[in-house]
């Protein structure tokens, strides 16, 4: 058998962080799919499903704690970055 290289991807460990930043990580992710995928960002579901799968693999319970104020910073910045465009 051949010895084969495991790559294993980095994962920010989140048990140390402060609820804002957690909620920062999580508007970032929002505006990249908001932008680059198309994300319903009035649905729920849809925001919820994002979250579980960005490469942070947030746990469920810190999705549903943290998602109404990383949305509403997402909306921040979407606004800020519409604002500069102009």
């Amino acid at each position: 058998m051949m010895n084969q290289n495991v790559v294993t991807p980095f994962r920010r460990p989140i048990d140390g962080l402060a609820g804002w930043e957690i909620e920062k990580i999580m508007a970032a992710h929002l505006v990249a799919a908001i932008l680059h995928d198309g994300l319903d960002s009035s649905s729920d579901i849809d925001v919820i499903s994002c979250l579980l799968n960005t490469p942070d693999r947030f746990h469920h319970r810190v999705v549903l704690d943290h998602m109404d104020s990383a949305m509403a910073e997402a909306k921040q910045i979407l606004i800020a970055k519409e604002i500069g465009e102009e």
